[in-house]
C-alpha cells in the first residue's frame, strides 16, 4: 500500500506557522491591543476593552493560505452594556487602529480587519456581555447578535482530549483546510471543517488512512444535504453564507478528495501515492 505518512508529517510543518512567525504575529497582536486600550481611554473611557484570542490560533489548527498569508481572530470585548449603537463601536475599534499598518483598515459585517501586506490579517470582532448574560453578544453592522466564540473553542478543546493523543486530529483539520485553499471555487470556512473533523475523526496510526477514513465518515452526512450547525451559540449554519451551486461544487470537490484519496492509500508505493495526494493538496505536498 502506499505509505504516505511521512509525507503527510512533512506537509504538516509545510503549513505551518514557524516560530518566527508566530512571534511576530504575537507581537503585532500586543501592539494592536495596546492602540485600542488607549483610544478607549482616550475617547470612550466608561468603555474597557478586554481581549480574547479564538478561532484556528486558539485551536491550533491555524494555516498558511495559499498565498503564503494567515488570518488570526482577536476578541475585543467590553463587559458592560455600551451606550453607543454596534455600528459605532466597531468604527471605534477601526479608529483606533487604523494608520497602525500600510495595509490599512477594513469594516466587514463582523469585524475589523487590519491588513499587514504579504503577511497576515487580524480580524478584531466586537462584543459586549454583561453577568447577567449567558452569552456574549457580536458587534455587526446590522446590530448586536448573540455569539461565543469561546464556547466554540471550548467544544473544540472537549472533544479533542476525547478522541486525540498525539495531535492527529488538529493535524487532519490542517489537511482539510490546506486542501479547501487549493481549490479555486469559494469552499466552507475553515471553522466548518474544524468541526466536521471534530465530529466525525477516524483515528488511524498513519496520518493518510484516518484523513481517508475521517473524510469517507464526513462524506456520509452529505447523502440528503450538506449542513454544518455550530454547536455553539447561536447554532447557525456555517455553510449559509454558500449558494446552492457553491455547495455543490464543493459536494462535488470533496466526493472527488475521497475517491482519490482511497486511490493514492491502494498504491502500491509511497511515491505513487504522493503525487495523488500533491494533485489535492498543491505542491507543497512532498513527492
Amino acid at each position: 500500500m502506499g505509505n504516505a505518512h511521512n509525507q503527510f508529517l512533512q506537509f504538516e510543518r509545510a503549513i505551518s506557522l514557524s516560530p518566527v512567525k508566530k512571534r511576530k504575529l504575537i507581537i503585532s497582536r500586543r501592539a494592536l491591543e495596546k492602540r485600542i486600550r488607549e483610544y478607549f481611554k482616550a475617547h470612550v473611557n466608561f468603555l474597557t476593552p478586554k481581549f480574547y484570542i479564538q478561532g484556528s490560533f486558539k485551536m491550533g489548527t491555524m494555516v498558511i493560505k495559499k498565498n503564503g498569508t494567515y488570518d488570526v481572530d482577536v476578541g475585543v470585548y467590553f463587559l458592560e452594556k455600551p451606550k453607543i449603537k454596534a455600528l459605532s463601536l466597531q468604527a471605534n475599534v477601526s479608529k483606533a487602529v487604523n494608520g497602525h499598518t500600510r495595509g490599512g483598515v477594513g469594516h466587514r459585517e463582523k469585524c475589523i480587519r487590519v491588513i499587514y501586506q504579504g503577511a497576515f490579517d487580524v480580524d478584531l470582532p466586537v462584543y459586549y456581555k454583561i453577568p447577567q448574560d449567558k452569552h456574549p453578544f457580536i458587534a455587526t453592522k446590522k446590530g448586536w447578535h448573540q455569539s461565543d466564540p469561546k464556547e466554540l473553542c471550548d467544544w473544540f478543546e472537549k472533544k479533542r482530549k476525547e478522541k486525540d493523543t498525539d495531535g492527529q486530529m488538529l493535524r487532519l483539520v490542517k489537511y482539510f483546510k490546506a486542501w479547501a485553499n487549493q481549490r479555486e471555487k469559494k469552499m466552507p470556512s475553515g471553522i466548518a471543517l474544524s468541526v466536521w473533523v471534530a465530529n466525525h475523526y477516524r483515528f488511524n496510526k498513519r496520518d493518510d488512512i484516518a484523513f481517508f477514513e475521517t473524510a469517507k465518515s464526513i462524506k456520509s452526512k452529505f447523502w440528503w444535504e450538506v449542513v454544518c450547525k455550530n454547536p455553539a451559540t447561536p447554532g447557525d449554519d456555517f455553510l449559509a453564507k454558500l449558494d446552492r451551486n457553491q455547495v455543490s461544487n464543493f459536494k462535488k470537490s470533496f466526493y472527488l478528495l475521497v475517491s482519490e484519496a482511497e486511490q493514492a492509500i491502494l498504491q502500491d508505493n509511497h511515491i505513487k501515492a504522493s503525487y495523488i495526494w500533491r494533485q489535492q493538496f498543491g505542491e507543497k505536498f512532498p513527492t
